[in-house]
């Protein structure tokens, strides 16, 4: 039915004699947002106007010898608007009815990434729910999926290999330095008080929290 529906939707120019040339074609623009369509949108417009106010009748009144015959041109535009519009709403149909499925690995990661947004703002709101819900604790048993966060201050080494990715020689500086400071607040101070490269630790960062 809605494959139905989108051929009917491209034939509309054709079907309405070129009155709403314009349609599917700004429909088209405000779904797919290219100016290109934007543009063909105005022009569909201006044309579609043009052919409106030349074959309108003036007067009911008047006699119809007395109505002035349309210019040679019109019939042309009719035709245009017709064919043109009809032809380019068939070429962009399948773009706005049939999208293409995303990339599942990008669906995915979008997906944790909204996690992750969505376990920080626990964290900001209420640090005991964030210890409860064990977020960033992958090594624990836990049913709230945090997008893949890591608690620096009290993950173990082996989530910092294998959920970040550390050599085990950075995930045993990292562990013995919190235990010296006490534990840290921010990115900042893992770069300052540890051996880490800084672009590493800046590249960890949206998987990063710190709970006290």
């Amino acid at each position: 039915m809605r494959r139905l529906l989108s051929y009917v939707w491209a034939f509309l120019p054709a079907l309405s004699f070129g009155f709403l040339a314009p349609v599917p074609i700004i429909h088209a623009a405000v779904k797919l947002r290219t100016w290109t369509l934007w543009a063909a949108s105005a022009l569909y417009t201006v044309a579609g106007v043009l052919l409106w106010s030349v074959t309108v009748t003036m007067d009911g009144t008047v006699a119809p010898e007395e109505i002035p015959e349309p210019p040679d041109w019109a019939a042309a535009l009719l035709l245009g608007l017709m064919v043109v519009p009809t032809a380019h709403a068939l070429v962009v149909r399948r773009r706005v009815f049939e999208p293409r499925a995303q990339d599942p690995a990008l669906v995915a990661a979008l997906r944790a990434r909204e996690r992750r947004e969505e376990a920080r703002a626990i964290l900001a709101r209420d640090v005991n729910l964030a210890r409860e819900l064990r977020i960033g604790r992958p090594d624990l048993a836990r049913q709230f999926d945090d997008g893949g966060l890591v608690d620096v201050n009290h993950a173990p080494v082996p989530v910092f290999v294998q959920v970040l990715g550390l050599s085990e020689a950075d995930a045993a500086q990292l562990t013995t330095t919190r235990e010296r400071v006490g534990g840290f607040t921010t990115a900042d101070e893992v770069i300052a008080y540890t051996d880490l490269s800084p672009a590493l630790v800046d590249s960890l960062g949206q998987r990063l929290v710190f709970l006290p």
